[in-house]
């Protein structure tokens, strides 16, 4: 404690004042009270001397400086992992990793007492939260691991206090939802700006040293899929310590006719389970599984890798999820040669209720010429047939024979332009002659890869819709008032095939846009057969020019044409859901609309929506619907419990019932901590790295904590305390009372 001065002004301008006050006080005040009795000129002057005394003090501003030196400013804190994945039993003897830690800690504590004499020592747990403790329990019972949420919050409750450190011991896998999921890099490169380190001490094995498993990482697949179209799922298997054993992956589809009204479903495995087999013990593979529909409706999915004999856990081992299979898939059978055409239309591939199988023909001048399977003509198989640039003899009479009486009996057939389409590949001589809704003739055969004047347009041609196909559904690209407008927007075609004349019942729905009118696409129907001559082979070109929608639309609506599928979708009601599987706590998005008896959207219908939970009946809930643009939405965010769980929508227009429609779907319970239980000692390590910290192998803790104590942790802090002795209420009183006494004391002798 020492006594200090901090004048208001420099020394010499302080002094100078103070002299010239004294000066007049002595000189000038002192004369002026020459009339007055000694006694009391002595009073007044003793006021005006106190006064000055005073003033000089507050310029002077007098203090008393206290130091203290604090030994203990520093915190550092002791983080555990008391999360259920510490319960495995990885370590030396078949001791769980809490089990080690706690081990560990009792094996320092006397290094702990020494650094708790240095620092002020705090022992935190966190699994999803951060926990204050006074000492660690063996238990482990935590259902999340939030290491980057854990460190951000030590910060936050350390604010104001020198972090000396962090000791972190745990498994080091991140296993969280949010909001607890911070990104440990993120948050460690934070306390690396703030200088404060992070030691990690890591338990359990990573990788193939944690054991066998078999986890069943991602699950793929389409929600809906049409009746004979083809499934795939794909999934992904992560390997732990199997390396060399064979493993299989199979599907299980739920059994349409043994659904219980309770709940309860019988699962079928469908087909051979997939063979995998790996050289590695840690690796990551990939498969695909397929299935068939042969019936509409709602079914549970399930793909599983079957557990091996001593896999430790099994509960990993597969992932559920639900398909709609829709009535009217159609598949589509399409011969082409190599070219660009053929190519762009394998996007058609992407709608689930089209599936499109390609047989490349080639012609054997660079390779041999391609020998067609019989099998693609068998009956039931597909629903459509597309023939491009292929001749007539690349099949042969028995395959277009049996080609022409599939037609007959209701399977599609379109043929597209090319140098040996029509006409030009020999197809007049063919039954298929009299299904095509054009008119060809033997003579109009293509010789050499010259495009013949009289066989073909070799110029642009911009495709729109006749008189007659503005009302197909062919060529409803949009609304009929914008329909024109659509397709005159698209790039025209490189040329076309040029048609000798059309059958009578044919129907041109499609011209160029010139005053020539050239018919370019033409569609016949007579009883089930139904057949387009399309003139061109260029429409890639809408797809490469950015008109991918209106490209894909053509297509799919000339295919579900052809299949009789153009009415597809019985259901005025739909309803689609942004997700078939959801953790526990995700909100559900849902999706509604209607459309009416011409399959147009109904913009102002209106819809009931209700979610059914997993103890039906007693769980309900009402949803209410939000108009979004053009669609109608719901969010449901009750998914907290996991289970089966079904949406019902019910819609009206005009006062009019609509229908209804319903899907289910499911929140896992998926065990976060146990689903992927290997350690994660990279982590850690990463960690430590990043906040200037150092990675310690269990055994060498003690040593560790040895050498931060020698280092300094805590060096030691200074406090100064001031106390003023000038700016207090106190002083200001005593120069208001010597003011106010010297005033009253002049007045009472008449000198003011």
């Amino acid at each position: 404690m020492h006594f200090a001065l901090e004048p208001i002004w420099p020394w010499p301008a302080v002094l100078l004042v103070s002299v010239a006050l004294l000066a007049l006080v002595w000189s000038a005040y002192r004369r002026r009270l020459a009339a007055l009795p000694v006694l009391h000129r002595r009073v007044l002057v003793g006021l005006r001397l106190a006064t000055w005394l005073l003033l000089v003090w507050m310029m002077l501003r007098p203090a008393i400086e206290t130091t203290e030196v604090d030994k203990r400013g520093s915190v550092f804190v002791i983080l555990t992992d008391p999360s259920r994945s510490m319960n495995v039993a990885d370590g030396l003897a078949g001791a769980t990793r809490r089990k080690s830690l706690i081990d560990t800690l009792a094996g320092v504590e006397s290094e702990l007492k020494a650094l708790a004499e240095e620092v002020d020592l705090r022992r935190f747990e966190f699994s999803k939260e951060l926990v204050a403790v006074e000492t660690f329990p063996p238990e482990a019972n935590g259902e999340q691991t939030a290491i980057g949420y854990a460190l951000e919050e030590i910060r936050k409750q350390t604010q104001g206090k020198r972090l000396a450190g962090i000791l972190l011991l745990g498994d080091g896998a991140q296993r969280a939802l949010p909001p607890f999921d911070a990104d440990p890099r993120v948050v460690a490169q934070l306390l690396r700006d703030l200088q404060i380190p992070v030691h990690t001490v890591g338990f359990g094995a990573s990788g193939q040293a944690g054991g066998m498993d078999l986890i069943l990482e991602d699950l793929e697949v389409s929600p809906t899929v049409f009746v004979k179209n083809t499934l795939i799922a794909s999934v992904k298997v992560k390997v732990l310590g199997a390396a060399k054993r064979d493993l299989a992956v199979r599907m299980l589809v739920e059994e349409r006719n043994a659904i219980d009204p309770t709940g309860a479903t019988t699962m079928k495995p469908i087909g051979p389970p997939v063979r995998l087999r790996t050289d590695q013990n840690e690796d990551l593979l990939r498969t695909e599984l397929t299935w068939v529909p042969d019936q509409p409706g709602e079914y549970r999915l399930a793909v599983e890798v079957l557990p091996l004999d001593d896999e430790p856990v099994k509960t990993n081992n597969s992932l559920t999820t639900y398909v709609t299979v829709l009535k009217g898939g159609v598949s589509v059978a399409y011969f082409d040669r190599p070219r660009p055409e053929q190519k762009w239309l394998r996007y058609i591939n992407d709608s689930p209720d089209i599936q499109v199988d390609f047989q490349i023909v080639r012609q054997g001048t660079l390779a041999a010429p391609t020998q067609i399977d019989p099998k693609w003509f068998d009956r039931g198989k597909y629903d459509v047939f597309i023939l491009g640039d292929v001749p007539a003899k690349s099949f042969g009479p028995d395959l277009l024979n049996k080609l022409s009486r599939l037609v007959e009996q209701g399977a599609g057939l379109m043929m597209t332009g090319g140098f040996h389409s029509f006409g030009p590949g020999g197809y007049a001589s063919t039954p298929l002659a009299d299904l095509l809704p054009v008119d060809m003739d033997p003579s109009e055969i293509q010789n050499g890869p010259q495009i013949a004047p009289n066989l073909h347009y070799n110029e642009p041609l911009k495709m729109v819709p006749t008189t007659f196909g503005v009302q197909s559904f062919i060529m409803r690209l949009d609304s009929p008032d914008k329909n024109l407008e659509r397709w005159n927007s698209l790039p025209p075609l490189q040329g076309a095939n040029r048609f000798r004349g059309l059958k009578p019942l044919a129907r041109p729905i499609a011209e160029s846009a010139d005053d020539r009118k050239l018919p370019l696409l033409v569609s016949l129907e007579v009883g089930r057969t139904r057949t387009l001559a399309f003139a061109a082979d260029t429409s890639y070109r809408w797809y490469t020019f950015g008109k991918t929608e209106e490209h894909q639309q053509f297509w799919q609506q000339a295919i579900l044409w052809l299949a009789h599928k153009e009415e597809q979708g019985d259901n005025a009601v739909w309803l689609k859901l942004g997700s078939r599987r959801l953790r526990p706590g995700q909100p559900l998005d849902i999706t509604v609309g209607a459309r009416g008896p011409d399959k147009r959207p109904l913009p102002d219908a209106g819809f009931t929506i209700e979610v059914l939970g997993p103890k039906q009946p007693d769980q309900r809930w009402p949803v209410v619907p939000q108009r979004t643009g053009a669609d109608t939405t719901a969010r449901f965010t009750d998914t907290r419990q996991p289970g089966e769980y079904k949406v019902r929508v019910e819609g009206t227009h005009n006062g009019q019932p609509l229908g209804g429609a319903q899907m289910r779907f499911m929140v896992y319970e998926q065990d976060l901590e146990l689903h992927n239980p290997a350690a994660d000692l990279a982590l850690l390590e990463e960690i430590s790295k990043i906040t200037g910290g150092t990675a310690v192998p269990p055994e060498q803790l003690g040593k560790h904590l040895k050498s931060l104590i020698k280092s300094g942790l805590n060096p030691e802090v200074k406090k100064v305390s001031r106390t003023t002795l000038w700016d207090n209420a106190w002083l200001m009183l005593l120069f208001v009372v010597l003011m106010t006494t010297e005033w009253f004391w002049r007045k009472s002798r008449g000198l003011v």
